[in-house]
């Protein structure tokens, strides 16, 4: 049940995360300038994490230790109001567990079961939570799918762009995250973070 406690942390603190997004909003002062950011490579720079994975953040985003504590990456750029966090688990154990609650559809893949999982987590959590699903199926030759959602928290409006991605051991969640302003001129961003995940 550890792994079960885990993810049911990650959305307890969700409400300290949109805390510090609703501080720097009242902080900075909002941009007129909506554009999308450049998705250049030359903007990004490349972590890798503990020998598991790689990923694409701007370099504008520096680590931020205070997100989530069971989170593998954590970047984000207050001014920007722009936050990126993976969390992931095995994926056998979260097969075992939501088994035992029940809550599992052996008809469905591994991957699919996941994403009801957290869509269900963040629909009990979030207000007027309004669901987009991307179609995509695969990121980087792995089993995936994506997500974009709006929802209110705490009285703020948040959209989140969400990749879940199945690798051979673990199951892996990036969440994007600012504040729903901000989301016109971030989306192209996150999409592009989530499209550089690699298994190490």
């Amino acid at each position: 049940m550890k792994k079960l406690g885990i993810v049911l942390f990650f959305m307890i603190s969700l409400t300290s995360c949109l805390e510090i997004m609703d501080e720097a909003a009242k902080a900075v002062s909002k941009s007129t300038d909506r554009a999308s950011e450049s998705t250049s490579v030359s903007n990004y720079q490349t972590i890798s994490v503990d020998s598991l994975y790689r990923l694409d953040v701007p370099k504008y985003m520096k680590e931020m230790g205070s997100l989530h504590p069971q989170a593998s990456l954590q970047y984000a750029n207050i001014y920007k109001e722009a936050y990126t966090i993976v969390l992931h688990e095995n994926k056998y154990d979260f097969v075992e567990i939501f088994k035992e609650l029940e809550e599992y559809d052996s008809r469905l893949s591994i991957i699919e079961n996941y994403v009801i999982v957290q869509k269900k987590m963040f629909n009990k959590n979030l207000e007027a939570l309004k669901i987009q699903d991307y179609g995509l199926i695969k990121i980087n030759g792995y089993p995936a799918r994506q997500v974009k959602m709006l929802g209110v928290g705490d009285g703020i409006k948040v959209q989140y762009v969400v990749a879940f991605i199945e690798g051979s051991e673990n199951i892996y969640m990036l969440m994007n995250w600012t504040v729903k302003d901000r989301m016109q001129s971030l989306e192209n961003t996150f999409e592009y973070i989530n499209n550089t995940f690699q298994l190490i």
